[in-house]
């Protein structure tokens, strides 16, 4: 389904009013995001914010799509909040936040219908050191936010009301990383360690006619952090859309200590954050979260076609690049 702009609007603003609530029932507290970081938050690899000294940073065309950008400050632009929503909960129990996300496009990526280059996520965290809990109150947070949602539906929301069920519709199924890859159709003579193809995600997501999770992923199909358990496998969680919608969210249990953080970050071919490590170290705080993605929670409580359909009318940014070639 197709929308016009003026129901991009509302489902935007009736899903955001009701996940709010949601949130609010479940004791999480709402900060606000840093726009930008000096440090090297794990993500924030290919994208800078250029300020000038009280005047415009100087953008020069170099040729080629290229540009060179003089100007004073540069900062990360973030892609994610994973850590500094683990950061703040040394000063309460429960954190969420609403966070503007910025990341390149890979190939194939902009006939998905779910990826974007500035998108939002929200981005959720509280004190947790058990998986099982992390799986049940994420479920919670959704079955509210589906019975907040469906009394102020917008006009035409058609099918709708079965979607929301589905969300409200916990326990969701839990299904291994090593089972998803069997139901998607890679073969066992096939890598066993590499993620799901869109294919695969499509044929598993096919299968299912509720959300459900994929969990206790081995090392390295992520780059991000999270705890081992006594198997090696990581205990991180994707939650999954049914009929093709695909990945809603991804988190997990954070790592345990600064050995843990280091271990993981040099297998995985780079270095421990120093910030994360060092306040890991101090606080010895446990949390557990997720990211779920904002505009693909809208376009399945829409029923959109694509993300895209969900484009404010007032966003003149890249993301009106996909689907134009340039």
């Amino acid at each position: 389904m197709s929308l016009s702009s003026a129901q991009s609007y509302q489902w935007t603003g009736r899903v955001l009013q009701s996940l709010r609530r949601s949130l609010l029932e479940h004791d999480f507290l709402e900060i606000l995001p840093a726009l930008l970081s000096s440090e090297a938050e794990p993500g924030a690899r290919h994208s800078v914010a250029v300020l000038g000294d009280r005047a415009r940073p100087k953008v020069t065309a170099e040729g080629d799509g290229r540009v060179s950008v003089d100007g004073k400050w540069a900062y990360q632009l973030p892609v994610s909040h994973s850590v500094e929503k683990q950061m703040a909960l040394e000063h309460t129990d429960r954190v969420y936040c609403l966070t503007p996300c910025l990341r390149l496009l890979m190939d194939g990526e902009e006939a998905s219908g779910k990826h974007l280059y500035t998108f939002f996520q929200v981005v959720v965290e509280w004190r947790a050191a058990d998986a099982d809990e992390a799986l049940t109150v994420t479920e919670s947070i959704l079955g509210s936010l589906a019975r907040h949602l469906e009394p102020i539906l917008p006009d035409g929301a058609g099918t709708a009301v079965t979607r929301l069920q589905g969300l409200r519709s916990g326990p969701y199924p839990r299904v291994s990383f090593a089972d998803a890859l069997k139901l998607g159709g890679r073969k066992p003579d096939e890598p066993q360690n590499s993620d799901l193809t869109r294919d695969e995600e499509r044929t598993l997501t096919d299968s299912f006619d509720s959300p459900f999770w994929i969990h206790r992923y081995p090392l390295g199909v992520r780059d991000s952090l999270y705890q081992r358990g006594e198997d090696g496998l990581q205990e991180t969680y994707d939650l999954m859309l049914p009929a093709g919608y695909g990945e809603l969210a991804t988190g997990g249990l954070r790592p345990r200590d600064r050995r843990e953080i280091t271990e993981q970050s040099r297998l995985l071919g780079g270095e421990p954050n120093p910030v994360y490590a060092d306040w890991k170290e101090r606080s010895g705080i446990q949390t557990a979260g997720f990211g779920l993605g904002f505009e693909r929670l809208v376009r399945y409580c829409a029923g959109a076609d694509s993300v895209l359909d969900l484009l404010a009318a007032h966003d003149s940014g890249p993301n009106r690049r996909i689907g134009a070639h340039e």
